[in-house]
């Protein structure tokens, strides 16, 4: 090999390794100190941006999980109140039987229905968990939110769960006491029922707020509830799709609304925009602010309840209310249509919170849900009448302790229903919890698999190019001192 002064290929040969040594050195000792065989693109961008996607998506799921849990204790306080109010309405059923059955004093047992109330309305405070009340019913000063809504997964959708009025008030006992009044509806005298047509079978119930809804309260709103038989919900012509629109529209502001009712329990409203909840809950929203919402009771029937804007208080809780429910007939008796249609009837007024029972005689009793039994019978705008039927139904008060046992009735189904409600929903958050927790630990590992080093194959790799390197610094020195060698040759 010639030996120059300008070229030295050896050196060069081995400054090349030495560099690349280095430079391999420089990557396993990043890997060893950050644990990482990529932690930036330039180690490898492909998997850095996939690792990244991951992350992302798990820091998603933390945002996830952290909202799942709030939702979680929001629910455990509802639950456990829940539980404390059956409890009370449990005591209260018992009182009033034993009260019946021993003749007790009737002031003695309005102090303690008077106590009973109390509880029930605490234990509905108490059920506050930051700002959020499931069980009160309206918002107010120290209740900001009667629902809860959050994220259950990284796609935005929404775990959203709407709250019930458990007050005493919202459970129907407003006024309970052993003066307390009920309804009886005589249906003897009634040979057919209509479950179809625009002139369906209708029962109509007003609340106490209802002959005064002007002063209606959020807390205390007025409540109309119409009770339509329906033969073949959602069909116009066999069914009473038609009844059941316009008792909704009558809630409207423009009462002349086209409500169209769907056979899936829909609703088709011109203009209105519609959100459904993960409850089940649908809400329309019509351009002139008035409100409806649609849900399912527990027999399955469609309940809808229509506000007007003008109705609402400034908190927009609704002062006024407009409840209509699609009572499915259709699997009635053809042999006995209208016993077991008004029995269908009896089930629906207790997935609504009315106390209800059918006498072998033909007289329906309706007690609880608040109901305005001292206008039952008024010659105008009665707060009880029975329509629609071939053969008229009588309507008369009544009251006794039956009736106060049939109105706790009513609250103690509601308050079951509520309970049941908020139970599926803890339920369900525990089981998003489960699966969010789950593909989080899943990505976890996946990032850790593209992106995690071995340190022991890493810490073999340290050692065998720090050897490396140091054999390269060894041989660029020699190859550095063969100028020093063609220095010699030109000495005497």
């Amino acid at each position: 090999m010639s030996m120059s002064i300008n070229t030295n290929t050896a050196a060069m040969s081995a400054l090349q390794v030495l560099n690349q040594t280095t430079d391999q050195l420089s990557k396993t000792q990043n890997a060893v100190s950050t644990g990482k065989s990529v932690s930036s693109a330039s180690d490898s961008p492909a998997i850095y941006a996939i690792s990244q996607t991951m992350n992302s998506q798990i820091s998603a799921l933390s945002g996830v999980s952290t909202g799942l849990q709030f939702a979680g204790q929001v629910l455990s306080t509802a639950s456990s109140q829940a539980g404390s109010i059956s409890s009370v309405l449990s005591s209260m059923s018992e009182t009033v039987t034993n009260a019946a059955n021993n003749g007790e004093d009737q002031d003695t047992l309005n102090t303690q229905l008077s106590s009973y109330l109390s509880q029930i309305d605490v234990a509905t405070s108490n059920s506050t968990f930051q700002g959020v009340n499931l069980l009160s019913g309206s918002t107010s000063s120290s209740v900001k939110y009667t629902q809860i809504s959050a994220a259950q997964d990284i796609n935005g959708n929404l775990f959203t769960l709407n709250g019930a009025d458990a007050t005493s008030t919202g459970l129907g006992l407003q006024g309970l006491s052993t003066d307390m009044k009920g309804v009886t509806i005589d249906t003897s005298a009634v040979t057919a029922l209509a479950g179809s047509g625009a002139t369906a079978t209708t029962l109509t119930l007003k609340n106490l707020s209802s002959a005064d809804s002007s002063n209606a309260t959020a807390s205390n709103p007025a409540i109309t509830t119409s009770f339509v038989l329906d033969s073949k919900p959602g069909d116009t012509t066999d069914g009473a799709a038609t009844s059941v629109g316009t008792a909704i529209a009558s809630g409207l502001t423009d009462t002349a609304t086209s409500v169209a009712v769907n056979k899936d329990g829909t609703l088709t409203i011109a203009d209105a925009t519609s959100k459904k909840a993960s409850d089940g809950t649908t809400t329309y929203s019509l351009t002139n602010g008035d409100t409806i919402t649609a849900k399912a009771d527990a027999s399955g029937n469609m309940t809808y309840s229509a506000a007007k804007v003008g109705d609402l208080d400034t908190n927009g809780n609704a002062k006024v209310l407009t409840q209509v429910v699609d009572v499915n007939v259709s699997n009635a008796s053809t042999t006995k249509t209208t016993s077991d249609q008004l029995s269908t009837l009896v089930t629906a007024l207790g997935n609504a919170g009315f106390g209800a029972q059918m006498a072998n005689d033909g007289k329906l009793t309706i007690a609880g849900g608040n109901l305005d039994a001292t206008d039952a019978t008024a010659t105008t705008g009665a707060s009880v009448s029975l329509t629609g039927t071939t053969g008229a139904a009588t309507v008369a008060t009544t009251s006794g302790t039956d009736v106060v046992q049939l109105a706790v009735s009513g609250a103690i189904n509601k308050m079951s229903r509520i309970s049941s409600s908020i139970g599926v929903a803890s339920n369900t958050v525990t089981q998003l919890q489960t699966s969010n927790s789950t593909l989080s630990d899943a990505l976890t590992t996946g990032v850790g698999a593209l992106t995690d080093a071995d340190l022991a194959a890493e810490s073999a790799k340290l050692t065998s190019l720090q050897t490396k390197q140091q054999l390269a610094i060894q041989s660029l020195s020699i190859a550095n001192s063969q100028s020093s060698n063609i220095m010699s040759l030109f000495r005497g």
